[in-house]
């Protein structure tokens, strides 16, 4: 028992999930599984530990199993009753030897847990030197999967393999809980299970939703799986060819191959060869459970396979008579005629594929020629050979085009853009004729020259792009274009239509020819731009003796004489002021700026910034009072002339720029004084002299 090949399709143990791909540290605590089957008069348990390396250790400290008595006739006992039902190992090697030439699931057990190594062929290819090393990487993996499956598949296995039990002192009405423990262990958790004893033992389900797909020579049948998983591990397949005896196809059972819970599948598939064609054939199946328990029959599933045509119908001509008359004539084997029930004309004006329609149908399986008339300028016709099994073979298209001479309508709506980098994307509203091959595109570099066509063969599409050079001097470019059907009838041209080439050259920049400057405006004049299709002039400024220097625009007209002027009055007296100016053309091309200019504001009118002067005796206190308002901030101070009645104006005070107020105590009654207030400016700009007069 060194070494067992085994050649079968084979399902993780109902009990376990294996972690192949976990490390140690990922792996969950093992546990024993346990299963119950319950019967009249008998109990029957399975179980198994969920973990390779936990199922070596038990397996050689072995298992106890006990039994409590939970419920009698309905009434729960205070204390349950226990009773020890034994200790369980696997049976020894000499005891398998008797029975493992007889029974393979029976070797697959013993040589897991005796066998000096474990390896599995599927199929009879030859191992290859990788599936070796991995084979014995994963030996223990191998021994504890294939162990458990085949235990599954044979429940006097799985008792001699101290992995099962038959607990026949039960009694009716009462109710228990078996609980297996591994033997001086407490790293495994221990396993239990209930079970209720009643006076019937309930039926075993019929499998669900059997059916069968005939097909050629094969029929593939299926049935759910999920909803009766945990009831039955195997199903086996018996198969009739009278509807009345049945045999099963194999002696191996038909399990689940996927052991992934997240990906198992809803239903069960098995496909079986079907010798004879048009044979009726009937299947059943029945389900075992873990316990060795066969389930009811399924329903019976009954066909036949079906020969498949296997030979098609060839056009060998295709002739256009009087009246668009098309005869059509065809090949097809005489031997093959009782294959098929008739021949059927298909047409279609496209040859594409979901665009054909039957025209004559119920053609005589010994017919080799038809009439038709055409439908279109473009005819396209097929011959299908329908089979008795109600399949069909087709040949290949052919195309009739009856005689034309008419071509193809103007193209319309027809335009064009041609982009930056020179290329001229044309377009136009597609032709609708069936037999349009497609269109020629014409093109001309000047106005009322004669356009050459530009492309050698019909494109099919209603686009074109062309490339234009940008840097010839014509400005536009022509094109038009033509529509041709597959008998080369060319329609009439489209209209011509003018396209603008981009513009990539910016406009020439303007030019100053002077400049004024009076009363703290300055006006400049400037030539226009000689480009020709400038469409306005800007004018900048820059304020060089402030922090912030960005130019700002400060003009912009779209008039094109040849010259022009502009005041700038929004200014400061005393700064200095940089003006350029900038063209624009009708792509917004801008040009370069013109030479800069560097102007200084000076304003020598004098300017208010003294205004509500009063002035107040105040005999009171022995003084007069003066009080006024300042305009603006850039006073730097203030100088206060005084003269007497009869005498010359002297200098009276001078006051900072923010003062608005002066009390004058040095006053004689009966005096008229009158006074003279100056601001002088940080902009040094000359400032009006505000004057009053008051009596003391």
């Amino acid at each position: 028992m060194k070494h067992i090949l085994f050649f079968y399709i084979f399902c993780i143990s109902s009990f376990v999930q294996i972690h192949a791909q976990s490390t140690p540290d990922e792996l969950p605590q093992p546990h024993i599984r346990v299963k119950v089957g319950v019967k009249q008069n008998e109990v029957r348990l399975r179980w198994a530990v969920d973990q390779a390396s936990a199922w070596q250790k038990a397996n050689t400290l072995g298992f106890t199993l006990k039994r409590f008595t939970l419920v009698r006739d309905g009434k729960t006992l205070t204390v349950p009753e226990e009773k020890d039902l034994g200790q369980f190992f696997p049976a020894k090697q000499n005891q398998w030897e008797a029975i493992v030439n007889q029974n393979d699931y029976a070797a697959i057990v013993a040589q897991s847990l005796f066998g000096e190594s474990f390896e599995v062929e599927l199929g009879n290819q030859k191992q290859g030197e990788l599936e070796s090393i991995l084979n014995k990487s994963q030996e223990l993996e191998q021994r504890f999967v294939y162990a458990l499956m085949a235990a599954d598949l044979d429940f006097d296995v799985a008792t001699l393999a101290g992995w099962g039990y038959i607990d026949k002192t039960v009694k009716p009405n009462e109710r228990y809980v078996y609980i297996v423990n591994v033997n001086q262990n407490n790293t495994i958790d221990k396993g239990e299970a209930l079970a209720i004893i009643e006076d019937k033992a309930p039926e075993l389900p019929k499998p669900l939703d059997f059916i069968g797909i005939f097909q050629d020579k094969s029929v593939i049948l299926s049935w759910e799986y999920i909803q009766l998983r945990d009831v039955y591990t195997s199903y086996f397949i018996e198969r009739s060819e009278d509807g009345k005896t049945y045999s099963s196809l194999s002696d191996l059972p038909v399990v689940n191959m996927n052991s992934e819970a997240q990906k198992e599948a809803q239903n069960l598939i098995f496909v079986d060869s079907l010798q004879i064609a048009n044979k009726p054939y009937s299947y059943r199946i029945r389900g075992k459970t873990i316990f060795g328990d066969y389930g009811p029959y399924s329903s019976i599933v009954s066909g036949e396979g079906r020969k498949k045509l296997e030979v098609t119908p060839r056009i060998k001509s295709a002739k256009v008579g009087d009246d668009d008359k098309i005869t059509l004539e065809w090949d097809f084997p005489k031997e093959n005629e009782v294959e098929i029930q008739n021949f059927e004309l298909l047409y279609s004006p496209t040859d594409k594929e979901n665009d054909y329609k039957v025209v004559k149908n119920k053609l005589s399986t010994n017919l080799r020629s038809v009439v038709t008339k055409s439908a279109s300028r473009s005819n396209y016709y097929k011959i299908r050979a329908l089979g008795k099994n109600n399949d069909h073979r087709e040949s290949f298209s052919v195309l009739v085009q009856p005689e034309d001479n008419t071509p193809p309508a103007i193209p319309t709506h027809l335009k064009a853009k041609i982009d930056s980098a020179g290329i001229a994307h044309i377009e136009w509203k597609p032709n609708t004729e069936v037999d349009l091959e497609g269109y020629h595109i014409f093109r001309g570099n000047q106005k009322g020259e004669e356009l050459m066509r530009i492309t050698t063969q019909p494109i099919k599409q209603a686009v074109f792009n062309d490339s234009v050079q940008l840097a010839n001097l014509n400005s536009s470019v022509y094109y038009y274009v033509t529509a041709v059907d597959f008998r080369k009838n060319q329609s009439q041209p489209s209209e011509i239509i003018e396209v603008e080439k981009p513009d990539i050259i910016p406009p020439q920049n303007p030019t100053f020819n002077k400049y004024e400057i009076k009363d703290g405006i300055i006006t400049l004049h400037w030539y226009k731009s000689v480009s020709e299709d400038v469409a306005l002039h800007q004018l900048y400024r820059i304020d060089i003796d402030e922090q912030n220097t960005a130019p700002k625009k400060i003009y912009e007209t779209k008039e094109l004489t040849p010259t022009f002027s502009f005041q700038d009055k929004e200014l400061q007296s005393d700064k200095r002021y940089v003006y350029f100016l900038k063209a624009v053309d009708k792509s917004n091309l801008v040009s370069k700026e013109s030479q800069r200019i560097t102007l200084r504001s000076i304003d020598l009118r004098p300017k208010k910034v003294i205004s509500n002067l009063t002035g107040t005796a105040n005999t009171q206190k022995g003084r007069i009072d003066l009080i006024w308002k300042n305009q603006t901030n850039d006073i730097t101070e203030i100088v206060i002339y005084r003269q007497k009645e009869g005498e010359k104006s002297s200098l009276l005070t001078t006051l900072n720029g923010q003062q608005n107020y002066l009390e004058d105590k040095n006053v004689t009654v009966g005096t008229k004084y009158t006074y003279l207030i100056k601001a002088m400016l940080s902009t040094n700009q000359p400032s009006t002299t505000e004057k009053i007069t008051v009596e003391y």
